[in-house]
């Protein structure tokens, strides 16, 4: 059988797929993305908060980010790639008035109404091109706010590879120089941004890679070929840490 790299709509319906069919019991294993999604709130409160207008978020997931947010005061569109996230934001917002919701690529967005903010959370580094992506969505806002895991992260699963002279499955992420250098080119752009660096620990090597099983996170990077992780995972049979660089930003268009 001859191997071929997925196109764009293959990976994307793939990620698609793995993400929703976690959607049942995501928020007991997103550590991380609950934990982004209340530093994501407080970075834009303490940035300004969100301007007067109807708003968008892109890959909502289960509404972790959306329950923070979304109180009431405007027009909520919530929107996901995969059918069943939407579904589960849907149900856990059900007291909620303002919200409604999409199925929706967010790299290649349509909206009915152009939103005077969008917001995402760990969603961007899905995209094809995240700063590409990040750009389009900056153009069609007047403020965009987001975080984004970064290159660096999961360094220590990382340094393991490495050592056995492999690479891991783990998605290559942005580059925070080239990303906030892409995004600062938006005509009118002003940059406000925060990179935090969180720290989890798991009871085994074997459970951090459960962690991405669990919430849906475990498409491999493009390319990527199996193999045996026998020798990582006894380097970590006691515990491991794992550190995450997330870039937390805001980038408001003066002139829209």
């Amino acid at each position: 059988m001859v191997w071929r790299e997925p196109g764009p709509a293959t990976r994307r319906d793939c990620i698609a797929r793995r993400f929703g069919a976690r959607a049942g019991d995501y928020e007991e294993h997103a550590r991380l993305q609950a934990l982004c999604a209340e530093r994501l709130a407080e970075f834009i409160r303490a940035t300004g908060g969100l301007p007067p207008g109807p708003a968008a978020e892109i890959g909502c997931g289960t509404g972790l980010l959306t329950r923070l947010l979304a109180d009431g005061s405007r027009p909520w569109l919530a929107t996901d790639i995969a059918p069943q996230m939407l579904a589960r934001c849907r149900e856990r917002l059900a007291d909620r008035s303002g919200v409604t919701f999409a199925l929706m690529d967010g790299q290649r967005p349509a909206f009915a109404r152009e939103p005077a903010a969008i917001v995402s959370n760990l969603a961007a580094q899905w995209f094809e091109d995240p700063a590409a992506g990040l750009v389009r969505l900056a153009r069609r806002t007047r403020v965009l706010a987001f975080a984004v895991p970064l290159a660096g992260s999961f360094a220590e699963w990382e340094a393991a590879f490495r050592a056995l002279g492999r690479s891991s499955g783990l998605l290559p992420l942005p580059d925070p120089n080239a990303l906030l250098a892409a995004l600062a080119a938006v005509p009118g752009a002003r940059l406000r941004h925060a990179v935090e660096t969180h720290h989890f620990r798991y009871e085994s090597g074997r459970a951090f890679a459960e962690s991405f099983r669990r919430t849906g996170a475990d498409q491999p990077r493009p390319g990527y070929r199996p193999g045996p992780i026998r020798a990582v995972l006894r380097r970590f049979a006691a515990g491991m840490d794992a550190s995450v660089r997330v870039l937390y930003c805001r980038l408001e268009r003066e002139d829209a």
